[in-house]
């Protein structure tokens, strides 16, 4: 905490040594201009982070650009983006990718996250096991009520939702089945899940961990999102912020911030700050597991009473 606390003073004093004319145009870590993607399911935390960012450090110039997973990482590659916020840290085949161009990046790991799978009220069932969920991205869509046949649809066929399922559940050379779709967005995905009994929604779970936020309230009004358990026999999770941190719910992920690797930049900055105790406990006020839980040292009075 100490690091992060002189890492912003310094920033400040230097910035404060300047002209404000020319203020915005410095790039250091509280001044600038920048764009940041990042993945739709994780708009809420990223918009209410960067908002308080630029709040603290009025003269940061931050364009955020709501987008899928893939087309981040690919922003970051051809430079459209200095900093990515996405669910995971980037693959192999990917960071082979950028060395090619001689392309440093840095990932930090910023919170604990989590894949929900979001159902219509009257939805026939409250849990699912990953062997269910995996017959159902199969296309074996019949699994609850016989011959009523069962939608799977994504938030977004390039999410990050939508490629981890298939990377962890199908496997890299199986495809998904004829009735698995994909919306464009959460919000519309909840409506086509509002509207449809016999429907199951794949999304980020980040849309409804904080339950003081209005859009949550009026999303869980009209849908409900399921348990999920490893297998049949064992036993189902919800997705909130203790199932999550005890890894105890099957469907985990991670929200990471990757940008190009250069030290005295308002990337820099966006990237500590998040990561700093500031941005962490506004992801635990809202609902997800910090990355980085700080130390609080209580003293318990054990004399006994007279």
């Amino acid at each position: 905490m100490k690091t992060t606390l002189l890492f912003f003073a310094l920033a400040f004093v230097m910035v404060s040594c300047g002209f404000n004319d020319d203020i915005t145009k410095k790039d250091s870590p509280t001044t600038g201009k920048i764009s940041l993607f990042y993945d739709e399911g994780i708009t809420l935390h990223i918009n209410n982070q960067i908002n308080t960012f630029k709040t603290t450090y009025t003269y940061a110039d931050i364009t955020l650009k709501c987008t899928n997973e893939k087309l981040a990482v690919e922003a970051l590659f051809n430079d459209s983006a200095k900093v990515i916020a996405i669910s995971r840290t980037l693959s192999k085949e990917e960071l082979d990718k950028f060395k090619q161009k001689n392309i440093s990046v840095n990932t930090s790991v910023v919170a604990q996250d989590a894949i929900a799978i979001i159902v219509n009220k009257n939805f026939p069932d409250s849990l699912i096991s990953l062997e269910k969920l995996k017959a159902l991205l199969s296309g074996n869509d019949s699994l609850y009520v016989k011959n009523k046949h069962i939608k799977v649809i994504f938030d977004n066929q390039n999410s990050g939702s939508a490629r981890q399922l298939k990377d962890s559940l199908l496997g890299l050379n199986v495809s998904f089945g004829k009735n698995c779709s994909a919306s464009e967005t959460t919000p519309q995905l909840v409506k086509a899940i509002s509207e449809t009994t016999l429907s199951i929604g794949v999304c980020d779970y980040a849309w409804f961990s904080d339950k003081d936020d209005l859009n949550t309230k009026e999303f869980l009004k009209t849908v409900k999102i399921l348990a999920v358990s490893k297998s049949d026999n064992q036993t189902a999770y919800m997705p909130d912020q203790s199932n999550i941190a005890t890894f105890d719910y099957p469907l985990l992920r991670n929200i990471c911030i990757i940008r190009r690797s250069s030290e005295f930049t308002l990337g820099k900055g966006i990237e500590t700050f998040i990561a700093g105790p500031i941005g962490q406990l506004m992801f635990l006020k809202q609902g997800l597991p910090p990355h980085r839980q700080e130390e609080r040292l209580i003293e318990i009075d054990m004399t006994p009473l007279k």
